[in-house]
């Protein structure tokens, strides 16, 4: 099986996008501009069936990626799973090395520096952004969270391979 993964960051600042206004005014959306607070989540897809898959961590380091490593063994069972993330130092590393070498069916593969293209689950992440965060005010970071997961269990095996560009 051939996943990829990748991490990304949602705050509760809003993102402006295109926007129809009166030529002259300028657009905007109401915030507190809560920039402290950050979701970090760390994601993976399996672009050719249209699966994927999200976890929540405290902050996108090595701790995260072992325990997404460790989600991704307890879904895919009985299965080699070769993954493919960026070279980010917290995909590499002694701590790493040893997870690997006690979980023999998972096998990284680091995709070249500076070609975030090759990586589909950067794909979903562009289309969580623009669906779930742009021109939108979230009013708790609690609200923030649901709406991010509750829109990616939505997504559909057609869509996201569409979004992968893997139909």
């Amino acid at each position: 099986m051939m996943l990829f993964a990748d991490e990304a960051g949602f705050c509760l600042h809003p993102k402006l996008g295109r926007i129809w206004v009166k030529k002259g005014e300028q657009p905007f959306v109401w915030t507190k501009s809560q920039h402290h607070k950050r979701l970090n989540v760390f994601g993976w897809v399996d672009p050719i069936k249209g699966k994927h898959g999200m976890l929540r961590q405290a902050k996108g380091n090595t701790d995260g990626f072992l325990a997404m490593l460790r989600k991704i063994l307890s879904r895919y069972v009985h299965v080699i799973i070769d993954l493919w993330v960026d070279q980010a130092r917290w995909h590499k590393g002694d701590r790493v090395t040893e997870f690997l070498s006690t979980h023999r069916r998972l096998r990284i593969h680091y995709i070249p520096k500076y070609h975030p293209e090759l990586n589909p689950q950067e794909k979903l992440w562009r289309a969580m952004r623009y669906e779930e965060t742009t021109d939108t005010y979230y009013e708790t970071f609690e609200s923030l969270i649901v709406c991010v997961f509750t829109r990616s269990q939505m997504w559909k095996p057609r869509k996201i391979r569409s979004v992968c560009h893997f139909i």
